[in-house]
């Protein structure tokens, strides 16, 4: 028995597309030019490049990243977003943000592979995903609206705290005198409401344990920002001359654009104190297990570890932080645990130190800090949690 005319038409048909698709898969594969500005236009092509930022503002190396070969197709909305952080190499010492772009993306691949990619070009320092960067809190589980948490303690010291969160509620009976013009990363103003709660209520721990003036920088509006925002946040804190940076954030990668900016505040000589996690493991949780960052875990009140904080031999410090009662937007207050609340009260400590002596070393606080803190050498978590505070 025979196939029909139509048939045979019909499967050579089917058959010279199954060629096509595949000889094209091919040629994409095989003929990714070598050439550093031919490979970039090809990357731009091949990975939907929608549009670039420069975190330092405007750049003329943007141009570099176009190369006017930008070509996006009709299909590629329908693929999904994505934002890979591009540092470029300059033999010209700046600031962290100053060679760095954002690349917005239009595409179904693999963000790591694109950065790796990205990564091989002979200009470029290094690429990455544009990693998203979480709150280290478990959520306020009682509110109280009667408490009053900072009426004792007065701002009398020109020592200024960066609290780089959610926002802050400037307006709160307990923290409106205690407050300097902060920033929104996110949105590049001034505004810094917190529609979340967690930094305002990490600014009253803060707050009610030191004298600081609180600076809010924004950079996320809820549990998860993005890490170019939390780049831009701490650039604005090292470029405003606060004294202290109290990051109560954190994640479980290493990123690259997040260590040139804590290396930013250490060249500043500013403490930069952060929270160690609340994974209940010992994997590294970052910035807190970057060398100078302080990393801060939380104790329950009897002294033992939290069931969910992170310890290990990169811990500095740990600190009671069950129930902690503080300030929530709203002229509220309520209660929190985890090592987002550790982390404020070691960063409360430092201030307490330099209104003694305002002009400390990062390695002089570490000392005093030192002098002032227990070795925790006994039980399950021996040598594990740091010194308590």
């Amino acid at each position: 028995m025979f196939s029909s005319p139509t048939k045979k038409f019909k499967t050579l048909i089917f058959c010279l597309l199954i060629l096509f698709v595949f000889s094209s898969c091919n040629r994409t594969a095989d003929n990714r030019p070598d050439n550093g500005k031919e490979k970039l236009s090809w990357l731009n092509s091949e990975y939907g490049l929608m549009g670039i930022e420069a975190l330092n503002g405007p750049n003329n190396l943007t141009s570099r990243f176009a190369s006017n070969t930008i070509k996006t197709n009709i299909f590629d909305i329908f693929k999904a977003k994505k934002e890979l952080v591009i540092k470029v190499k300059n033999d010209v010492n700046s600031s962290p943000l100053g060679d760095v772009f954002l690349l917005k993306l239009r595409t179904n691949a693999e963000i790591q592979d694109i950065a790796s990619q990205y990564d091989s070009l002979d200009f470029v320092e290094y690429a990455e995903p544009n990693f998203q960067v979480e709150l280290s809190d478990d959520g306020v589980n009682k509110y109280n609206d009667e408490a009053s948490t900072v009426d004792q303690v007065h701002a009398n010291s020109d020592i200024v705290v960066a609290v780089i969160d959610s926002g802050v509620d400037v307006n709160h009976k307990d923290l409106k005198n205690r407050i300097v013009a902060g920033y929104d990363a996110v949105s590049d103003d001034k505004d810094v409401s917190d529609d979340y709660g967690h930094g305002t209520h990490v600014a009253g721990i803060i707050a009610s344990n030191s004298s600081a003036k609180i600076m809010p920088i924004k950079f996320t509006d809820g549990k998860t920002g993005k890490m170019s925002d939390l780049a831009k946040a701490i650039k604005f804190a090292v470029d405003n001359d606060v004294d202290v940076i109290n990051l109560s954030l954190g994640l479980k990668k290493k990123s690259a654009l997040l260590m040139d900016s804590v290396d930013y505040a250490f060249k500043n000589d500013i403490s930069v104190v952060s929270a160690a996690g609340n994974y209940n493991t010992s994997k590294k949780y970052y910035p807190a297990a970057y060398g100078k960052v302080i990393a801060v875990t939380g104790l329950a009140n009897d002294g033992t570890k939290l069931p969910q904080s992170n310890f290990g031999t990169w811990v500095d410090y740990a600190v009671k932080a069950q129930d902690i009662l503080s300030t929530m937007p709203g002229n509220k207050y309520g209660y929190a645990t985890g090592t987002s609340q550790a982390a404020p009260f070691v960063t409360a400590k430092i201030v307490r130190i330099l209104e003694k002596t305002k002009d400390l070393s990062i390695r002089s606080i570490l000392i005093e800090l030192g002098k002032i803190s227990t070795s925790i050498n006994t039980g399950k978590f021996a040598l594990l949690l740091g010194r308590e505070l």
